[in-house]
């Protein structure tokens, strides 16, 4: 991976544990040092968006990979600046089609050459994002029942025993 020249020296001193090896990877180079352990037998098995926007305007995405015949866990560490898109990885490995998208929808994390960056969970067109630490409460709509739900009836609470 050195000789790719993809790793970085760390913007923070925050450790790492869980792997047997974590690299801080420049978003620029994410995709070719993902092709990299792709070629040496990984398979992609998660990616975590954390939001450091408060503190350094970036999100860090955390993406880990194994192997299957010698279990070597590898984590790819990455500041991705709040207002840039970060390259899609879903061209190496197509499972983290999800993995980026759910960053997209909960974050709003972009990710460049995605092939479809739509909504898994939330309603079409939502236009907050969840998972920000930003985040307060979603404005009130359609598919809020609360809003639209009558009072339960005076005699649903059995009086309380004394």
């Amino acid at each position: 991976m050195d000789a790719l020249g993809a790793s970085v020296s760390a913007p923070t001193e925050h450790p790492f544990s869980g792997a047997a090896e974590a690299r801080w990877v420049a978003p620029g180079r994410l995709v070719e040092a993902s092709r990299v352990l792709r070629e040496a037998g990984y398979f992609f098995e998660s990616m975590t968006c954390v939001d450091r926007i408060a503190a350094h305007g970036v999100f860090e995405l955390i993406y880990t990979f194994n192997r299957w015949e010698a279990a070597s866990r590898v984590a790819f560490r990455v500041w991705a600046p709040a207002t840039e898109p970060v390259p899609s990885i879903s061209g190496v490995f197509g499972a983290a089609n999800w993995n980026e998208r759910e960053a997209w929808e909960f974050y709003g994390l972009a990710f460049s050459g995605h092939p479809n960056l739509t909504w898994l969970l939330l309603p079409e067109g939502t236009e907050f994002h969840p998972l920000l630490k930003s985040f307060t409460a979603p404005p009130a709509s359609s598919y809020d029942d609360s809003l639209t739900a009558p009072p339960p009836p005076d005699d649903a609470h059995p009086p309380a025993h004394h």
